[in-house]
């Protein structure tokens, strides 16, 4: 909870930084003038970002894991051995 807290108070610091930051602040961090077309084109790439790793993280990577644990499968002629936490986890979820 604390890392969610850290990186949702980052974010609206960061947004408030750059759609409307108080002359104080723009003085202090000496921020330079950014133009509407500018932030939006920031704001899309922070998002694209988060929609590629979303993506990725729950689509492409798995996939490409198990290819690799198939094919170290193959080339060392070894079975690959599962994690003990994952063998109990396992029998326990088939005992409920």
């Amino acid at each position: 909870m604390p890392f969610v807290v850290t990186i949702v108070v980052a974010l609206l610091f960061s947004s408030y930084m750059l759609f409307d930051p108080s002359e104080g602040l723009s003085s202090f961090i000496q921020l330079t003038y950014l133009s509407w077309n500018f932030k939006t084109f920031i704001l899309a790439l922070g998002l694209g970002y988060i929609a590629v790793a979303w993506t990725s993280e729950n689509y492409l990577l798995p996939r490409l894991a198990k290819l690799l644990g198939q094919a170290k499968t193959r080339l060392t002629r070894k079975p690959k051995k599962r994690k003990e936490y994952k063998l109990i986890q396992g029998g326990m979820k088939s005992l409920q």
